[in-house]
């Protein structure tokens, strides 16, 4: 007996011997990051600088898998579920720890305690544009056509809980009715209303702002509540007649719950390495994104707690129900 007990004591400290050796010596094969948008838009963007950047850090390749649809829950219900191994990990938007549960309630159920939060990485808003034929130059020229013809207006834009809020803001402030034409990410809503198959969008900037200054869109204003330095010449819907109208969001690295403390420092140091490069942080400017970075997990876990609770109750409030 006293054998075997020891023969199990030795398996036990074996274990936990690996377990702390595979820790240390993380990552040792490709690591995957999973976005909820497709291909091409603002988001996947974003993944793709930090990953590039992270594979020379980590000194393995760190790969974006683009997992769109049902309102961009898939991608982190896929990671929730995963292995809490460091090597599938998610582009997290601030609506994964809590606001997207409280949207799509009851078909999704992860929420801030189904992740391990790594660190924040880029912040942005939204761009209102119109097809440079639809007629008007400014929100209340827009407001005043809207009302002319039906009181309703479609919308193209990505889908998920920002273009969800945007609309419920919007229509609560104004009277009119915007009707969302969802699409799996922003660049093929952009080209819907390049196309004028829908004559207005909201979309992230590195969508939009390349066809605004091309002349072929026209930017009616964003959604932040101060002019950005990435738009200094777009006003903002507040400060035309939307009192308080603020929607943006930031994006961040996540990873299943119960990831080890090792492996989570190891990636926010990549990420803090890569966000604190000149090169990066022109080309997150580029793509239309603010450099947001943490100054460490614990500050990361406190952003994730306080944002995605106040982003939970603003849904709740709005009485918003996502399909």
């Amino acid at each position: 007996m006293k054998l075997t007990m020891k023969a199990a004591l030795s398996l036990l400290l074996a274990a936990a011997a690996s377990l702390a050796l595979a820790q240390s010596a993380y990552p040792t094969r490709p690591i995957k990051i999973v976005v909820g948008f497709a291909p091409g838009g603002g988001g996947d963007g974003v993944a793709r600088l930090m990953a590039e950047h992270m594979s020379r850090t980590l000194k393995q390749p760190v790969l974006v898998e683009n997992r769109p649809g049902a309102g961009t829950t898939i991608a982190p219900a896929y990671v929730a579920a995963a292995a809490p191994d460091g090597y599938t990990l998610v582009l997290a938007p601030d609506s994964v720890f809590g606001g997207d549960k409280a949207l799509y309630r009851p078909n999704v159920k992860y929420d801030e305690t189904n992740f391990t939060p790594v660190s924040r990485w880029a912040s942005t808003f939204f761009v209102m544009a119109v097809n440079k034929d639809f007629g008007v130059t400014s929100l209340p020229e827009l407001i005043a056509k809207v009302k002319q013809n039906n009181n309703e207006l479609f919308v193209a834009s990505t889908q998920g809980i920002y273009p969800a809020l945007i609309m419920a803001d919007f229509n609560r402030l104004t009277g009119v009715r915007l009707n969302q034409v969802p699409y799996k990410g922003g660049a093929p809503a952009v080209m819907a209303v390049l196309g004028g198959e829908v004559p207005v969008t909201f979309a992230v900037p590195s969508s939009v702002m390349p066809m605004v200054q091309e002349g072929k869109l026209r930017a009616i204003g964003i959604t932040a509540d101060k002019r950005s330095g990435l738009a200094p010449d777009i006003p903002t819907l507040a400060e035309q007649g939307l009192p308080g109208f603020n929607v943006g969001y930031w994006f961040g690295l996540a990873g299943p719950a119960g990831m080890s403390a090792d492996i989570v420092q190891k990636l926010f140091d990549a990420s803090s390495a890569a966000l604190a490069d000149p090169a990066v942080r022109a080309n997150l400017a580029k793509l239309g994104y603010e450099p947001a970075p943490s100054k460490s997990v614990a500050e990361f876990r406190q952003t994730v707690e306080h944002d995605g609770s106040v982003l939970r109750k603003v849904v709740e409030s709005t009485g918003l129900k996502g399909e």
